[in-house]
């Protein structure tokens, strides 16, 4: 079942995909920090990705639910998971935006009412349909699986070999 959620930002209608979500989902989230410069000041092509309700005249946008998360090592804080990245978000993905996040755009740049997000570290998703695409090469932490048609891929990292004992 997909869920969909619609907001308008008054001059721009913003629909929420939760395409990415298979099933219901209830635990699995924690609360994180994000780095808001991170989405900010990320690629043209980086930012069509993870924003919706883009439009020459808006003011508000949003993050889209869904987009792989990684920690940075320095900080502690979440940002994009970036392949390319040397912060530690190359290292792998920790879990995925719970849900869209407001974005007010002024002068000053981004302004959002509070970093701290909800982080989802469990659950079956479509990878297919995540708003950023993820190499199959990827590391993910948590506990994902990816549903796709009739064919179940455990995505999360395998524990090393006596590991716990």
């Amino acid at each position: 079942m997909v869920q969909e959620m619609v907001h308008s930002t008054g001059l721009t209608t913003v629909e929420e995909n939760n395409s990415w979500r298979f099933g219901n989902m209830q635990d699995g989230t924690v609360s994180v920090t994000l780095d808001m410069s991170l989405f900010e000041n990320a690629a043209k092509e980086k930012k069509d990705e993870y924003l919706t309700g883009v439009s020459d005249k808006a003011t508000t946008v949003y993050l889209r639910s869904g987009i792989p998360l990684a920690k940075i090592t320095a900080s502690g804080e979440y940002g994009p998971y970036d392949p390319e990245a040397s912060d530690g978000r190359q290292e792998k993905i920790a879990g995925l935006l719970e849900s869209m996040i407001e974005v007010n755009i002024t002068l000053a740049g981004w302004d959002v009412a509070d970093p701290n997000v909800g982080m989802r570290y469990r659950g079956d998703i479509v990878k297919a349909n995540l708003p950023v695409a993820v190499d199959d090469d990827a590391v993910w932490g948590g506990d994902f699986y990816d549903v796709e048609d009739d064919v179940v891929t455990y995505l999360s990292a395998a524990p090393a070999a006596g590991a716990g004992a």
